[in-house]
Parts: structure tokens; C-alpha cells; sequence
């Protein structure tokens, strides 16, 4: 089975306004349900769960009791952190979950996930302990001191990490357990627990289009993106 973990419980800090950038309306949709209109759609993916920060409850459930979809929807209310927030999601998942499992896990804000790119993580999981969804570096890096460049950084072999990261179940699981016995809350990904207990993370090239929605132009740049999408549901 595919297990996917969308994550909706972001506060949206550095966006601002009073609603999560999640559940702003594009198009007549919520941009969480870009995402998961996505992953419901694809028949090699199994249950899917929300997991939500607990200001958004009553609003989930009414949503999932107005909505159907063709997989099982269910929501789970997430932490202070990612790391919890995704943790609390991985105990749901563990009551279905088999250890060769698959767990696909992915931001909400990154509503234009294709799916051809969600396939090929999948197909690239059948092979590997972990596979993420990443885009090799194209811009010029350097490194700065006191608002002057200090150096260059070569960007060869250099990639940005995006989301879908997907996982066997029992890899990923006990790396979170692993990372919360010892409160090491301090890694900025899936893919870095992981790899914290040895497991080797397979690069699936992805889209500049799944960017993360996180500022107000990114904002700007999906509605005009979104223009051209039809759900088809």
C-alpha cells in the first residue's frame, strides 16, 4: 500500500494575514485541495491523511463530510513542529501500515506536485529505502560577510529538496521514533531523519513548478498558474 501524509498544519509565519496560505481560495479551491485532488486521483496511491493544526478541525470535518473522494480521507491533528506534526501523522498510518509499506509525505503548499513526478517516486521506492522529489541548483550561489561577498559556491552536483519524500514505512517510522526518544528536534526534512539511521535517499528529478507557495509573489505566481488547471473531478 501508498500511505501519503499531506501537511496542512503550517501557521504560514513568514506569509502573514490571518488565514494559512493552505486554505486561501484559488480558482474556487482551497490550495490544499490542488495537492490532494492530485494524490486522490492516481490509483497507486491507498488512504490519505490530513494532517491539520487543531484551529482547523471543525473545519475539516465538515469539509470531509461534504466531500468524496475515491480514497479513504481522514484527517489527523498535527504538533508544534513538522517533525511532530508528520511523527503523529506516521502513528496513524502505523495502524494499517505494513513495514515495506510506502509513505509518501508532502506539503500542501506545493500545490502543483504533477503526477507523472509522484509515479516515478513510487516506482523509484520499489528499489530504494528513501526517494525525494528535488531540481538541480541553476542559480549562482555565494556566501556572504557583512552584506559583502565573501565567495562563490560551485553549484555542481548541488539540488534543492522539495516534497513528495517517500519512504518504506518501517525506515521512516523508526527514524522519527529514534529522533523523538533522543529530542533531537533539529532536522529540517524527512530525508535528514532518515538519513540520520543510515538510510540512502534516491533523487527523482522534479518541476520548478512545485515550488512552495511562501510569500505573497509565490501567491501571485500560482493564480495565474492555476488558471490553466482543470480537476476533472
Amino acid at each position: 500500500m501508498t500511505h501519503i501524509i499531506l501537511l496542512l498544519a503550517g501557521s504560514s509565519t513568514r506569509f502573514g494575514g490571518e488565514t494559512p496560505k493552505q486554505f486561501i481560495e484559488v480558482k474556487n479551491h482551497y490550495i490544499f485541495e490542488y495537492p490532494l485532488f492530485t494524490f486522490d486521483n492516481l490509483k497507486e496511491t491507498n488512504d490519505i491523511y490530513l494532517v491539520i493544526n487543531k484551529d482547523y478541525e471543525n473545519f475539516i470535518k465538515e469539509y470531509l463530510l461534504t466531500h468524496s473522494f475515491k480514497h479513504n480521507v481522514k484527517y489527523v491533528l498535527g504538533g508544534s513542529t513538522r517533525q511532530e506534526s508528520v511523527f503523529n501523522a506516521l502513528n496513524s498510518v502505523k495502524n494499517l501500515a505494513k513495514p515495506d509499506d510506502f509513505v509518501l509525505i508532502h506539503d500542501a503548499c506545493r500545490a502543483l506536485i504533477k503526477k507523472e513526478n509522484i509515479l516515478e517516486l513510487i516506482n523509484t521506492l520499489k528499489t530504494n529505502e528513501g526517494a525525494t522529489i528535488a531540481t538541480p541548483l541553476i542559480d549562482s550561489l555565494c556566501k556572504e560577510e557583512n552584506g559583502n561577498i565573501l565567495n562563490s559556491i560551485n553549484r555542481n552536483h548541488l539540488y534543492k529538496l522539495q516534497t513528495p519524500q517517500a519512504f518504506k514505512f518501517a525506515i521512516i517510522y523508526q527514524a522519527h521514533l529514534k529522533a523523538k526518544e533522543s529530542n533531537n528536534f533539529t532536522f529540517l526534512d524527512d530525508t535528514s531523519i532518515a538519513m540520520s539511521c543510515g538510510a540512502k535517499i534516491k533523487i527523482v528529478e522534479g518541476s520548478e513548478l512545485n515550488f512552495k507557495i511562501t510569500t505573497k509573489d509565490d501567491l501571485k505566481i500560482f493564480e495565474k498558474l492555476a488558471e490553466d488547471i482543470d480537476f476533472g473531478k
